[in-house]
């Protein structure tokens, strides 16, 4: 039986991977071997939180031994089966979204995650509160998978922003994540006292998007990909946080620079090599076990061998 993972960013990408175990009721079922990775405190297993239409925005809010309350987003599925439009239809839902003000935030933040984190805001901070009131020494982290990443980020900026709510997370750990916010939210985000840490696996298409203006005009050599990244145009959306980036041999490049042009090349290339360009940008994406995310970030001591 796996047991509780030796790093914090491996405890945290099993919590957002037991997000996923958030059933379309709202019910949490333990998805082993992440549940045993985070190692939630058996005296209060975590709290499944959902909302929104069919309930497609969930989280989990939960307390664990070695870090203390997590607070983790689920993610969405990947569009299934993996074809060119199932692959431009999901992308495209991420990326035509112009960035809107959020209120006591400086700054824009991507309006679908945003509006998705509306729907199960107050009753995360009250179960926050309640673990906090257990708990008061414990810590606050934020994290999530994907469409989770950027409602992980936005989130931790409400809590610092907010004068009406007294919760300061210790730092933010995302994953897969797309952009959350334009360039002024990015700008004035409060590093120094929440860092966020984004982990990118290679030929995870979905980090690059909403695209920055550095990554629309990449894409204007690409024609497949030249009228999609356009939309963005003017948006002015930003990467945020410590890029850390996944080889493919697994090993993880922290501090890494932002996207360069050969990265971008492969990606295009990939994407437009047909089904299996386009099974290798969907397998890139996947948190499980066996995908580069988990053999990146937790390379021992949770998954089969």
């Amino acid at each position: 039986m796996a047991g509780v993972a030796n790093t914090i960013e491996c405890r945290l990408l099993c919590a957002s991977s037991c997000a996923y175990g958030i059933d379309h009721k709202g019910d949490y079922i333990p998805v082993s071997p992440y549940c045993e990775g985070v190692g939630w405190l058996d005296s209060h297993p975590p709290v499944a939180i959902h909302g929104g239409e069919a309930k497609i925005n969930a989280c989990l809010v939960g307390v664990n031994q070695e870090d203390g309350i997590i607070i983790a987003f689920r993610g969405t599925l990947m569009p299934v089966p993996i074809t060119r439009s199932s692959i431009m239809d999901w992308w495209q839902s991420i990326i035509d979204s112009e960035p809107r003000p959020e209120p006591n935030v400086p700054g824009k933040v991507h309006d679908g995650f945003a509006n998705a984190l509306d729907t199960i805001w107050t009753k995360i901070i009250d179960q926050v509160n309640d673990l906090r009131a257990l708990y008061p020494d414990k810590k606050v982290y934020v994290t999530g998978h994907s469409k989770g990443g950027p409602m992980a980020t936005i989130s931790a900026t409400r809590m610092h922003f907010d004068p009406a709510i007294d919760i300061q997370p210790a730092a933010v750990y995302t994953f897969a994540s797309p952009h959350p916010g334009n360039q002024e939210f990015v700008d004035n985000f409060p590093l120094a006292t929440i860092p966020v840490i984004r982990y990118e696996n290679r030929l995870d298409i979905v980090p690059l998007v909403p695209p920055t203006e550095a990554a629309i005009d990449l894409a204007e050599k690409v024609p497949g990909l030249r009228k999609l990244f356009k939309i963005a145009r003017g948006w002015d959306y930003a990467s945020l946080g410590e890029r850390r980036y996944i080889t493919k041999k697994h090993d993880v490049i922290n501090n890494a620079p932002e996207l360069t042009k050969t990265q971008f090349a492969k990606l295009a290339f990939t994407v437009m090599a047909g089904p299996c360009g386009l099974k290798k940008v969907g397998m890139a994406h996947m948190y499980m076990c066996g995908f580069g995310y988990m053999l990146g970030t937790c390379p021992s001591g949770v998954c089969p061998d």
